[in-house]
């Protein structure tokens, strides 16, 4: 990595595995340009010959790695954008009655009967909203604490607890952190750890692509392991290794940018997971090759920033029929979707 705009102080050098402690490695990808966010430096990423992971080496620091969130997405609440036409509206229409009725929400408008037609559409629009809604069931009274883990702006929380879930979050985002407050969620600044919370406290824990961007990725499973009630449900996403549109793009995908410290496969996840006690099951992520295609396409061609690179790519319509084939092929095979996406029972 080009050190000219870090101080050393800032930086960290492993030299091993931050998942398992190996020191056997390979370097897969380097001189990395973050092109989404300008964070300047050129940055290296190695594959652990004993665990598998990709790793970021040298890193940001703990006390350092906030030059990375200064300007994140996060910091200003997500709006639903206009629906122009009919069509647009039609669709909200069906999403909103479909996640109203399945995971108890109170999104407006309401399409009638849309929670029917979209078991009539082809399955993977339908796993992306079970996506969105983190395939959380309607709560059960007494069942129902729930753990948000980078919470972020607080969107999830939102609307968790519209559906009845008594949601907290945590996040080391105070900007972002100010955005949920003022939507009314509650908050905490600071990691998981630092909380204290007694052991069993929570029915579930959730974290959306969170673990890519802790120093200790294992130390928090573990503590997401501690507070979480036996039988009770850990959520997790996060970015994809193992996915056809890495595969295809290398180191043009759209995921290697310097705060993703740590990076996992399916696989190398359940087997951490099920290490820890728990029983995981692969969902399904729902249509999202086209934006990730879109998103890495950009990167290729030279394109620079969120806009460029990422709203435009995943805010919008996603049904262009070319990229059809990919979303079936992601939908036969969840090892190769773009991110993973585990959904675990604590024995």
């Amino acid at each position: 990595m080009s050190e000219s705009s870090w101080q050393k102080h800032e930086l960290e050098y492993l030299g091993c595995c931050p998942v398992c402690s190996s020191s056997i490695r390979v370097l897969e990808h380097g001189g990395i340009e973050d092109r989404v966010s300008g964070i300047p430096g050129f940055w290296d990423y190695y594959r652990c010959d004993e665990c598998g992971v990709l790793y970021l080496d040298p890193r940001p620091t703990q006390e350092s790695v906030g030059r990375l969130y200064e300007n994140y997405f996060t910091h200003s609440a997500i709006e639903e954008r206009e629906r122009a036409n009919w069509l647009d509206k039609f669709a909200l229409g069906i999403r909103n009655d479909y996640l109203n009725w399945k995971y108890g929400y109170q999104y407006h408008p309401q399409q009638s009967g849309g929670s029917w037609l979209m078991y009539l559409l082809p399955p993977w629009l339908r796993h992306e909203w079970d996506h969105v809604a983190r395939h959380l069931p309607k709560p059960l009274p007494g069942k129902k604490r729930l753990l948000d883990v980078g919470c972020g702006n607080g969107d999830f929380l939102r609307a968790a607890c519209s559906a009845g879930w008594d949601g907290f979050g945590i996040d080391f985002d105070q900007k972002a952190l100010e955005i949920a407050s003022k939507c009314g969620v509650k908050t905490q600044l600071g990691s998981l750890e630092a909380q204290q919370f007694d052991s069993c406290t929570f029915d579930v824990i959730t974290l959306s692509n969170v673990i890519e961007h802790v120093h200790n990725p294992i130390q928090l499973l573990a503590e997401c392991a501690r507070v979480l009630k036996h039988g009770g449900a850990f959520w997790l996403t996060t970015p994809n290794t193992d996915s056809i549109i890495r595969q295809f793009f290398g180191h043009n995908w759209l995921y290697f940018i310097p705060d993703h410290l740590v990076l996992f496969s399916v696989a190398q996840l359940r087997n951490i997971l099920e290490s820890m006690g728990f029983y995981a099951i692969i969902e399904r992520r729902g249509v999202h090759v086209q934006s990730h295609w879109r998103a890495s396409l950009a990167i290729q061609q030279g394109k620079f920033g969120v806009q460029s690179i990422y709203l435009s790519s995943f805010v919008g319509r996603k049904n262009q029929l070319r990229f059809w084939p990919l979303e079936f092929f992601t939908f036969l095979t969840p090892s190769r979707q773009g991110d993973v996406v585990i959904r675990a029972i604590k024995h």
